[in-house]
């Protein structure tokens, strides 16, 4: 099949070139399909940039636009060097948006990827509310969540590729210990500490950013601000940093005593902070391999300090 380049209008064949071979515009096909929001609203967006690339283009096809000798007199060689220089500098300016341009679309296809999974678990309701923030946020007008804010985060950002679609629908659900379960296999596989089934201070202390802020999303949203890491933090600094003091405001010490893991209270009816359990495993008074767990805390609220 035969098309145009959208920008110099030079004829290819869809799919034999990936770049077009006067201008240089980037040819890959966008996904999705014809009706798809999201591909309306990433075209809608990308014309912009066409409209821009295509006037450039004009432009070096015009002589006359080019900057006149000052004595208004040269040879053909300095004119043509003259010339040069400046589709040079034009040509430049063009490549740096098309790149930019490929990097937006790369961005885009990995989040289309994590939208897919988080879907599968939405009715068609929620689907059409999802799609409607994505082309909000595509278009530039959607705004992301704030520290303290419970609103739901439109796609699972993961620095580190986590798909974040099974604890969605745990928690979605009301299935807690099985979403504490699953947000501890995250923090394993998100350190790279699936094997070893612990973690170190330097382990909690580079374990990615955006991930721990969507982990903290996602249980503050579906547990409707009850559970989540700000929420501990906040108890946290009530108590100024006493891990009995601390333990005893989440349950996980009762009546002096330090709880096992299968005594946490799974439900919403558990106190402010009870979940998630990412400090320790076995017993809250122990911590989740060579450090305690209040070591453990003191990382993990550090680093939310720094987002």
């Amino acid at each position: 099949m035969i098309n145009h380049c959208p920008v110099c209008d030079t004829e290819y064949l869809e799919g034999e070139y990936e770049r077009c071979s006067s201008c240089g515009w980037d040819l890959t096909p966008v996904p999705g399909s014809a009706s798809s929001k999201l591909r309306k609203a990433f075209l809608a967006k990308q014309q912009i940039q066409i409209d821009w690339a295509r006037r450039m283009w004009v432009r070096q096809q015009m002589p006359g636009e080019f900057t006149p000798h000052p004595a208004g007199k040269f040879n053909d060689s300095e004119r043509f060097s003259q010339l040069e220089n400046q589709v040079d500098e034009r040509f430049n300016q063009v490549t740096i948006q098309l790149q930019e341009a490929r990097g937006e679309r790369a961005y885009l296809q990995s989040q289309i990827e994590w939208i897919s999974a988080y879907l599968q678990g939405l009715n068609f309701q929620q689907i059409e509310t999802v799609l409607s923030q994505v082309s909000e946020w595509i278009q530039g007008s959607a705004i992301l969540p704030t520290q303290g804010e419970t609103a739901e985060p439109f796609y699972p950002s993961s620095e580190v590729g986590i798909d974040y679609s099974r604890l969605m629908n745990l928690l979605s659900k009301g299935k807690w210990r099985k979403a504490d379960e699953e947000t501890w296999a995250i923090t394993l596989k998100a350190t790279v500490r699936e094997e070893e089934g612990w973690l170190s201070i330097e382990d909690l202390e580079r374990f990615p950013k955006t991930d721990l802020v969507t982990l903290n999303w996602l249980w503050e949203y579906y547990s409707h601000g009850q559970f989540g890491l700000r929420v501990q933090q906040e108890i946290w600094e009530r108590v100024q940093g006493d891990y009995t003091a601390f333990c005893d405001r989440v349950r996980w010490r009762v009546q002096d005593n330090w709880i096992y893991y299968d005594e946490l209270d799974f439900s919403l009816e558990a106190v402010a902070g009870h979940l998630p359990a990412i400090a320790w495993r076995k017993r809250s008074c122990y911590g989740v391999g060579k450090s305690t767990a209040q070591e453990a805390l003191i990382t993990l609220f550090h680093s939310l300090q720094n987002i």
